[in-house]
């Protein structure tokens, strides 16, 4: 009697770490875009790195992973932007009343409504950052962001989550890279990695103060291939990395600079990667086009239904570059030379 025919097995998942570039509150962009990626069982996660916004959405996915695989994942980047979003209702910036209502009703927004650069509020905030430092307004355990991370955030989860976590910080004295592994990272090191220096007191790690990991790895990538050998990664970005013109308003001239600045690091990373003769499998989802009109100053709007707005544009961003590139993953990378000069 011929032995029966074995059941066909699925191919394994491929191996897929991200590396999430920081952002404020454009952060809530690669939220909706792991809130996809998670969706997606054709891919293993094995490794994660952040800067900033990047560093917390990526302790937060890891110690949702840990309590709850993906689901537990994507529940846990939804606690932690519901409560970013009622932690910071009271800030001085706010969007726009007729975008707020189109989001209520559910109508799709043109970035550009979402932008706050010329508000009352934004103004206010950058008087403040030239005339008012934050050692002048804020005591030195009074950080904003403590209360709700030292509630949120379990380091032990993060280090049972089997996931490789990297996250960066600036030394303000040396203007050096800082790198915390899923071993280490707490509460102050992601408020290290987040500290915006017109807005925050540095932020002291053993002795060490920090400032915003964005300026120096936006997000580390270098650390994450070495970590995760033989898995593709791929970067998801804030920061457009183009511009269609020369910006000329006052305005839109801070947002271009304030792009170059935080992209640089990253631009670095990559094209050093590229060259190399057995470069990475290396990936880019990008919001270049997407969030290309918000300005500067929606990076500290936290309204509800502007970070739904950017959640969504995330999902759809992602989306679009699974029906692409979802089939080279484990095969080719899809990060081009040309699209980092």
């Amino acid at each position: 009697m011929p032995a029966p025919t074995p059941e066909p097995q699925p191919p394994p998942p491929r191996t897929l770490a991200l590396a999430l570039q920081g952002g404020g509150a454009h952060g809530a962009f690669t939220w909706g875009v792991l809130d996809r990626l998670l969706e997606e069982e054709s891919f293993a996660l094995v490794g994660l790195s952040g800067a900033s916004a990047g560093a917390m959405n990526a302790a937060m996915l890891a110690q949702g992973w840990a309590r709850g695989g993906r689901a537990g994942a994507r529940a846990e980047l939804d606690r932690f932007w519901e409560r970013i979003s009622a932690a910071g209702q009271l800030g001085p910036i706010r969007p726009g009343l007729s975008a707020r209502l189109f989001a209520r009703w559910g109508e799709r927004i043109a970035s550009d409504r979402w932008n706050v650069d010329h508000a009352f509020g934004s103004h206010l905030v950058e008087w403040a950052r030239r005339w008012v430092s934050p050692y002048q307004t804020q005591g030195a355990e009074t950080h904003p962001l403590r209360p709700l991370l030292t509630e949120l955030v379990e380091p032990e989860l993060i280090r049972e989550s089997g996931l490789r976590l990297f996250i960066s910080a600036t030394s303000v004295r040396s203007g050096g890279l800082l790198l915390f592994d899923e071993t280490q990272i707490g509460v102050d090191h992601l408020l290290a990695s987040a500290c915006l220096p017109h807005l925050f007191r540095a932020v002291s790690i053993d002795g060490v103060e920090c400032w915003d990991g964005g300026y120096v790895a936006n997000p580390p990538v270098v650390p994450l291939v070495a970590a995760c050998a033989g898995a593709d990664v791929a970067v998801v970005t804030i920061n457009p990395l183009t511009a269609p013109t020369t910006p000329e308003q006052p305005t839109a001239i801070a947002a271009r600079l304030n792009q170059i600045t935080f992209n640089a690091p990253l631009l670095t990373e990559l094209r050093g990667l590229i060259a190399q003769p057995d470069a990475p499998r290396l990936h880019l989802i990008e919001a270049d086009t997407a969030l290309r009109d918000l300005g500067v100053y929606s990076k500290l709007v936290t309204d509800w239904a502007f970070l739904c707005w950017l959640r969504e544009t995330g999902r759809q961003t992602a989306e679009l570059w699974l029906a692409a590139n979802r089939d080279a993953v484990g095969q080719r990378a899809t990060l081009r030379t040309a699209a980092l000069s």
